[in-house]
Parts: C-alpha cells; structure tokens; sequence
C-alpha cells in the first residue's frame, strides 16, 4: 500500500483519500452536512470537498445569524492556474451563499522566502492574482484584500505565536525545515486568525478552504488559539478541504512549479485547446476496443478537466462518464468537447479580467 505524502511546501501525493480521516484526524463531509446548505456548490455536490475540521460549527454560526469569514489568499509566484481558480470559487460561493466577509491574503513575504521572487516582482503578479479574483465574481466590497509585506497586524502576530511554540512542535508537523518557512507559517497563522481581531469585528467561526497539503498549517493555527487563549478568544478556525486535481500530464498534483504541465488563466484559447488534447486519458489501445468494453473515466484527466471546472451541469458531466464506459465515446471527441468547453470560459473570464486590472492596483496600492 502506497504512502499519502503530504508536503505544504513542497508536492504531495494522495494515493488513499480514506486514510486521512485517521492519519490526519479530518472528518468526512456527509451527506447531512450537505443538505444545511441551500444550494451546494459542485465541489461539495461532487465530493470534491470531501474533509473538514468543524465545518458543522462554521455552518451552526451561519445559521444563527452570527458574524462569519472565509479566508485564503495565494503565493503571487505565477498566474492564476486551475487550482487556484478553484480555491477563488470557493471563496465566491461561500460570500454569496452565506453572507460572508471574505479575507484574501497575497502572501509575498512567502513566497520571498519559499520561491526567492522579490517583493517589487511578486507585487505585479500579484495585481494579475487579485484580477483574476475580481473576474471571477468576488465582490471587493465584502473582502479585505491585502499583501503580508504590507499588513503589520499580521506579522506582529507571527512574531508573538513564535514564542508560544517549540522547534520540536513545528518539526513534528512541517518536518526539517528553513527557519525561513517556519516563520511562513506563523505568518500563516496571522492570516487565518486574522479576521477575529477586534478591527473586523473579534472573535468568530472562520472557514478555510484548503487542500490537504496545507492542513499542516491549520494544525498549527489550532494550535495556537489553544496557546494564546488568555491574550485573545480566538474561536478554533474551519476548514474544508479538497482532492488533487492532476497535471495535465497525469501527475499527482497539478503545480505551478512545472507551468507546461497546468492550464492558466490566461492561456490563449489556441494553447489550451493544444493543452487539452495533449492530456492524459483513460482510453484503450484502439478505437476498437474503446467501442467493445468502454474507456476508463476514472484515470482520465480530460474528464477531471469536466468534473472539477468546466462541466458546471451535472447532466452533461453524468453523460460524458456513461458514455465513456460504455464505449459510445472516444477519447478524440471528448477532449475536443471539453476543450470547448474551457476555451469558452477563458475567452469570458480573460475578457472579464481586462476590466479588473486597475481595480486591482487600486486594491493593493491602498
């Protein structure tokens, strides 16, 4: 049986989904869980967003009527790819769906750090993130955008969490590391719990939209609140988290590490339509054989390309899958269908985000 490697600086691999429930103490996302949410998103409706810690509490919180946030934010080392969309969706669904102020943070000071990309550069990739963010339909009068560099209540509290934890708890959850990336993370725990200072309101449930990977820094945000609990009433912060979507090259983890492997955002129609049919797929050796027992939707990224971003209709999702086994489709057709598919969302979102550029600067300038 294949180890989960789980890396939140590094790449991670996810060989049994089931076995995070007991190695990293998540809870599943039930079926009861969905149904207190009026209109589920496709990443809870799918099973895409299959774990969480206290996500029942964040959802008891907005169902009293009490105050609530979501937060994530992004390492401006690159443009807005596949996962990063997905994450910003999440955000989006969540500000619409239950009213909540969502907190998004540029983490330039990690990816100084981590990537070595200077401030100056990651501030103009950065406007591009926070652009994309925009087009895709989060409403900056419901958030609070900013850069780590630039928000101080953050790092000060990086400073104050670092004397309430030892080497030994940081390497017992991030391993041998760079003392450079374990003052990441308590900067990290500064953006998670920054939403409960007394500036947005105090203290209250905060959801977290992550993947797997990251959850090393929730653990240590937890933690924390537990630490500094005589200082502050921090509530635990939530969190839901997600499966990998591969590479397109049918790697475990979809990177922006390794650009020729990912879809971006702002990819031309003409390259991502080239991208798409590139992909690996889950057909057979010959047509003929494709027709007589069927593909294999299960290995095939194209149909992930549907089931995680472009096949926003479940009926049109469920027929791809059938046809597929049942060999009514082949890999050539279904790869030019779903390249449509995404060429159309990009010609719209890339039109969209045109707009957003100044708003974008104006964001991160004030």
């Amino acid at each position: 049986m294949a180890d989960n490697i789980i890396d939140p600086f590094g790449t991670s691999v996810v060989e049994d989904y089931s076995r995070l429930f007991s190695e990293l103490g998540l809870k599943p996302i039930t079926k009861e869980l969905l149904e207190r949410i009026r209109r589920p998103n496709l990443y809870l409706r799918r099973g895409i967003d299959f774990a969480h810690r206290d996500f029942d509490k964040f959802l008891a919180a907005a169902e009293a009527k009490k105050p609530i946030a979501i937060m994530s934010g992004i390492k401006p080392s690159n443009e807005f790819h596949l996962g990063s969309k997905m994450t910003a969706e999440k955000l989006i669904f969540f500000q619409k769906e239950f009213k909540a102020k969502v907190f998004y943070c540029i983490a330039d000071l990690e990816t100084l750090v981590d990537n070595q990309i200077p401030l100056e550069t990651s501030h103009q990739i950065a406007v591009n993130n926070v652009a994309d963010v925009l087009a895709l339909g989060l409403n900056p009068k419901r958030a609070f955008i900013y850069k780590q560099s630039a928000e101080k209540r953050v790092t000060n509290m990086a400073y104050l969490f670092s004397r309430k934890i030892t080497l030994n708890h940081l390497q017992s959850l991030y391993g041998e590391r760079p003392l450079g990336l374990y003052f990441a993370a308590f900067a990290q725990c500064g953006d998670i719990l920054l939403p409960q200072l007394k500036e947005f309101g105090g203290p209250k449930n905060v959801l977290v939209p992550i993947g797997v990977d990251q959850d090393s820094h929730m653990r240590l945000a937890r933690d924390v609140v537990d630490r500094v609990k005589e200082q502050f009433a921090f509530i635990p912060p939530s969190s839901i988290y997600h499966k990998f979507f591969r590479a397109l090259d049918g790697e475990a983890k979809m990177s922006k590490r390794n650009p020729m492997s990912v879809l971006l955002l702002n990819d031309t129609p003409e390259l991502a339509e080239k991208k798409i049919k590139c992909c690996v797929d889950g057909g057979r050796k010959t047509a003929e054989e494709q027709r007589r027992i069927g593909g294999e939707a299960e290995k095939c990224v194209n149909y992930e390309l549907a089931k995680f971003h472009f096949a926003d209709d479940d009926k049109v999702l469920k027929k791809i899958y059938d046809e597929c086994y049942g060999g009514k489709r082949l890999c050539g057709e279904c790869k030019a269908e779903v390249a449509k598919m995404a060429v159309k969302f990009l010609k719209k979102h890339q039109q969209k985000k045109a707009k957003m550029v100044k708003t974008a600067e104006k964001i991160l300038s004030d």
